[in-house]
């Protein structure tokens, strides 16, 4: 009989264990990942995923598969390469900016290494979807992504080159896109508690990606780089871009005083730490001056302290669409790109109203490398001004009823939009209704980090000894250590559990350590690894008819007769997550 239980012999692949902290890995799941021989750095940003590795990485993609099945969604693959014509149909040619990995082909001809797919996507829906009769359809792929971090880090989990799952619907109603939005959001709670994760759901700003409605699925973590804000004790999370704070209601003073400012050279110097430090200043002694562009190709400016940052997604529900302008517009404009200020100007300005209590500060001077000290609220009236809440919320906020604002760190797992016309509009993919008229699609989109959900498991479950993986995405599920790999009943203990079908059929596959190693060693490497069942087989408990079993988790260990060892392991594979 031949064996049914998937395998392999540690001293027949590739896992390349390390003893020290690798000096690069400044996060768990980064350190881990490299000692237990999951990933290999080839350059910044960019990594091998060796066959421990892959192997949970395919895991994660199963249960992914599984979901998408059952919640009606198809799987294709997109092409990687990409034309820049798409993305310049829908505006983010510009929007993605230096993100974006470009080059030009040997006929001349601009294209992009694909980010994200909304672009390629909505082009095969316009060439492929003409009737509402094939409307809803939801399309998914599981495909590398490329994006030219500035700083990559974290290993896999801010990195150049990832895996991505991404969906899109498509819908001849607002009410068909809502019904496909929530049976994607039921699917990534399935898959990410199928994962073994303990996630949030937040209220997300769409961003770049556009749209109205938008939810993302974090894992609370000290290595994550999102910033969210839990309201009190609450279930409530909400980005840091869509948090509001309490106000104090007021409005910009008619008779604001002017202040005798004046004009200082301060030569390249630009950014407000660099600036306040040069005036000996503080950061919250500064106003910055972000201009931004509306669809129409107009302009306007937003006010906000220098310790503070703009909240693009509070700016676009008062000015939809808008983007922040690029260097070229913006000395296109008459502003000095790094040093633009908001007196003098008749752009229409969104002030902050924490400015309101601020006096004698500085601003550009918009003339490159100076900039205006001792300026007040009456120097920049004398244009449309409006007073509102522009800014990311901070720590000493409080929410609009009151409440405390608790500032956590997560890792994004996934991330859904209601993209309604954003895509679909521009690009002219359209649809004959019923009645025979043309309307655009109605689409929704839905990613999930492929490669993060490895990352945030061990973030959340490891422990001192190393990787503590759920039993649905570990590389194995069980591992048997043989304590004297030419021990004639410890093969012939392993080669039964190789012909189990019972395991089989509950899913079982075996990493055999069969290496000609101390105890020790494959003890830690076990560990390390961090398969959740093992299966110890030394010689004094053989000779007494036992072998452990050690539960990774918990690190409970126990002995189990010969004969029952199957049974055993069934039951615990049942009962571990």
């Amino acid at each position: 009989m031949t064996n049914v239980v998937p395998f392999v012999r540690w001293s027949q692949t590739l896992i390349p264990t390390l003893k020290e902290n690798p000096q690069e890995a400044l996060i768990k799941s980064h350190r881990l990942m490299l000692r237990a021989g999951l990933i290999r750095k080839l350059a910044s940003g960019t990594y091998s995923y060796l066959p421990m590795g892959l192997r949970a990485l395919q895991k994660a993609e199963n249960i992914i598969r599984e979901e998408m099945r059952r919640a009606g969604a198809v799987e294709l693959l997109l092409p990687a390469i990409h034309p820049s014509e798409l993305w310049k149909e829908t505006g983010r040619w510009e929007i993605m900016g230096e993100d974006m990995v470009r080059f030009k082909d040997r006929h001349g001809k601009e294209n992009v290494l694909g980010p994200t797919h909304e672009e390629v996507i909505t082009d095969l829906a316009r060439r492929e979807i003409h009737s509402y009769k094939q409307l809803p359809i939801t399309l998914y792929q599981i495909q590398t992504k490329f994006r030219d971090e500035m700083r990559p880090r974290s290993g896999i989990i801010r990195s150049r080159e990832f895996l991505m799952k991404d969906a899109y619907s498509f819908h001849a109603s607002d009410e068909s896109l809502d019904e496909t939005y929530q049976k994607m959001k039921e699917a990534y709670q399935k898959i990410f508690t199928r994962c073994g994760l303990e996630f949030f759901i937040v209220q997300a700003d769409p961003g770049a990606m556009g749209g109205s409605g938008s939810q993302e699925f974090v894992l609370f973590s000290d290595a994550g780089e999102d910033r969210v804000v839990q309201l009190g004790d609450s279930d409530v999370v909400v980005s840091v871009e869509m948090a509001s704070r309490k106000l104090r209601g007021l409005n910009f003073p008619k008779n604001a005083p002017s202040g005798k400012y004046s004009k200082v050279h301060t030569p390249k110097h630009s950014s407000v730490e660099s600036v306040a430090s040069f005036l000996k200043k503080t950061p919250a002694d500064l106003i910055k001056t972000m201009i931004y562009q509306r669809p129409d190709g107009s302009f306007f400016e937003v006010l906000v302290g220098g310790d503070h940052e703009v909240s693009e997604y509070k700016l676009k529900k008062v000015e939809p669409g808008s983007f922040m302008a690029s260097r070229e517009a913006i000395e296109k404009l008459g502003f000095a790109f790094g040093f633009s200020g908001p007196v003098g100007g008749r752009l229409k300005t969104y002030v902050d109203e924490d400015i309101l209590q601020m006096k004698d500060f500085v601003t550009g001077a918009n003339i490159h490398d100076h900039h205006l000290v001792d300026v007040n609220l009456g120097d920049i009236q004398g244009k449309e001004i409006a007073v509102g809440d522009f800014r990311q919320v901070i720590e000493t906020d409080v929410s609009p009823e009151g409440r405390p604002l608790k500032f956590r760190t997560a890792i994004e797992l996934g991330h859904i939009f209601k993209l309604n016309l954003r895509y679909s509009k521009p690009m002219k993919a359209n649809y004959l209704d019923a009645n025979g008229k043309e309307n655009p699609v109605i689409m929704g989109c839905y990613g999930i980090g492929v490669n993060r959900i490895l990352a945030a498991a061990i973030e959340q479950l490891a422990d001192e000894k190393g990787i503590v993986w759920p039993k649905t995405i570990s590389p194995y599920a069980l591992q048997v250590l043989m304590i004297d790999p030419k021990d004639a009943q410890s093969q012939e203990i392993v080669e039964k559990l190789l012909r189990s079908e019972p395991l089989a059929k509950a899913g079982a596959d075996i990493l055999i350590d069969d290496r000609q190693d101390t105890a020790g060693v494959k003890f830690n490497d076990a560990d390390l690894l961090g398969i959740p069942l093992r299966i110890i087989l030394g010689p004094k408990n053989l000779k007494n008819g036992k072998a452990e079993i050690k539960l990774r988790k918990t690190g409970e260990s126990f002995l189990v007769d010969l004969p029952k060892l199957e049974t055993e392991l069934l039951d615990r594979l049942d009962k571990i997550g």
